[in-house]
């Protein structure tokens, strides 16, 4: 899959529409739709890169692609974490979080403090781990059935939780969670079709929709309406790439790079007892530092091992005259 900067642009999109709920909820009620857009968004992109290594060179490196995530994902949370210590967090909380499985931590009853976002990190991190092995052992001739199949069962199965599962297993869990990211992966197999003018209101519908208290915090509401995010979201990432001009503007692409740093950093400072202006500013710093100090210099640093590590195993291959 080639890189579609409005699909960055729908990220910086995501990210606002869950910093706007963590800052006031009754403002933006079901901000937490954010969440739900960039799991689709991230089964869409993943599922169609996975899927293009795949047919371009008959088969995944695995190595390769649990190398990049890895170190997309935990040098900045590892950062986040250390910071935490030092200012007097527990252990008890940070080590779901280091762990991966701060969502089932959540889920369990424990109380994360200002690392209770990185519920999200471990469900991307699950997906990560498994979707790969799926894609890789996958036929391309049956991608369509058994991902719309996988989807569908997702979907069926997070409607059944909501009566017989807790709020919070639904909320939190990765299975529950899966119908976002497995509807994303279908889109990427389903291929393109004629439907930017169907859906183009999709992104103004999801931000004005999760302004609807109806869909905020209490009561089963909020789940149900997971649905709503899920259908929108879906409608939105299938838009998105068809390259809207709007969605690539600079600022938002810019916004898209550094929104890791930005979702680790700014609920450690909006749940802090101080000032919101204090909180923002905070965050644009962290975020920064997050992106100059150690998200980009891990990245560049991966890159150069891998290209010196290529060159050595050209330089080393036998010529034969």
């Amino acid at each position: 899959m080639g890189r579609i900067p409005a699909l960055d642009g729908l990220r910086a999109v995501a990210i606002a529409m869950v910093v706007g709920y963590h800052i006031d909820k009754t403002v933006v009620p079901a901000g937490h739709w954010g969440v739900t857009l960039f799991f689709v968004l991230s089964g869409f992109v993943i599922t169609g890169s996975l899927c293009a290594e795949v047919d371009r060179t008959g088969r995944l490196d695995l190595g390769s692609f649990y190398r990049k995530r890895l170190l997309r994902l935990f040098p900045a949370l590892l950062a986040v974490c250390l910071v935490m210590v030092a200012v007097g967090a527990e252990w008890s909380r940070v080590v779901p979080t280091l762990g991966l499985y701060a969502n089932y931590a959540r889920i369990d009853g424990l109380h994360l403090g200002r690392l209770t976002h990185t519920w999200f990190i471990a469900v991307i991190a699950h997906f990560y781990l498994l979707w790969p092995l799926v894609i890789g052992w996958l036929p391309a001739r049956h991608r369509i059935r058994v991902v719309g199949g996988l989807a569908l069962v997702a979907v069926l199965w997070r409607a059944v939780a909501i009566g017989v599962m807790s709020p919070g297993w639904v909320y939190n869990a990765t299975d529950t969670n899966a119908a976002a990211l497995f509807v994303g992966g279908y889109l990427a197999v389903a291929g393109p079709t004629n439907s930017r003018a169907v859906v183009k209101w999709s992104v103004p519908g999801l931000l004005a929709l999760m302004l609807l208290p109806v869909f905020g915090d209490d009561g089963r509401a909020v789940l149900w309406g997971g649905f709503v995010a899920l259908t929108l979201s879906a409608m939105a990432v299938k838009y998105t790439s068809t390259g809207p001009a709007w969605l690539e503007h600079r600022v938002l692409v810019r916004v898209a790079e550094v929104s890791f740093g930005l979702y680790l950093w700014h609920y450690v400072f909006i749940r802090s007892d101080i000032p919101l202006w204090t909180a923002l500013v905070l965050t644009a710093a962290a975020t920064g530092a997050s992106w100059f100090l150690v998200e980009r210099p891990v990245l560049r640093l991966d890159a150069k091992l891998r290209n010196r590590s290529s060159t050595s195993r050209r330089t080393a291959l036998p010529t034969h005259l």
